[in-house]
């Protein structure tokens, strides 16, 4: 365990705190919300085995993005909303983001730990980042087992996101992704 991890922890739980705290307004509550994700996500590439234990994975999901969707999906399906077909919008808006989240954090795990997918394709095919880590000396090495697990994990909430819009194709097409054991 890292200083820095037990430091980034700390931090988190003051997000969490700040992002049900009912004095504080949207744009603050977002705010909290992108903080906690970046540093959740520093968390899961540099001391993997460290974030996991502390079952920081599901703490990302729950927090950062599920209870989130809930709430917006609450309101969105209340007929007496006056707001909701703005709610709709921005439940919307939030699964893309969601799902450009777990889409990266997988691209970057990938780089990161060296992890080939089939499903995926390289940043470097695509032309948007080297595959090449410059800053490695601060990442602690993990298992390989860590590494797969991880990134099972990023499928499996890209399968959660997109059923919230289309009720059975993305678990289908993610299902099947994880069971083919290729990866």
């Amino acid at each position: 365990m890292s200083l820095q991890s037990a430091q980034y922890l700390r931090q988190a739980e003051v997000l969490k705190a700040d992002m049900t705290d009912s004095k504080l307004g949207p744009a603050e509550v977002w705010t909290s919300r992108q903080a906690l994700q970046d540093l959740y996500q520093k968390m899961l590439v540099t001391d993997l085995e460290y974030a996991l234990d502390k079952k920081v994975e599901q703490d990302l999901w729950n927090h950062a993005f599920k209870n989130q969707i809930t709430t917006l999906q609450g309101q969105a399906k209340n007929r007496a909303n006056p707001n909701r077909s703005e709610v709709q919008a921005n439940l919307s808006l939030f699964l893309e983001a969601a799902s450009g989240f777990y889409t990266q954090l997988l691209q970057e795990l990938c780089t990161v730990f060296n992890v080939d997918l089939p499903c995926r394709v390289k940043s470097s095919q695509l032309g948007i980042i080297s595959n090449k880590q410059t800053h490695t000396s601060a990442i602690v090495k993990p298992q390989s087992s860590s590494c797969s697990y991880i990134c099972q994990h990023c499928l499996v909430h890209l399968g959660d996101i997109v059923p919230y819009n289309s009720p059975l194709l993305g678990r289908l097409q993610v299902t099947s992704i994880v069971r083919s054991g290729s990866w």
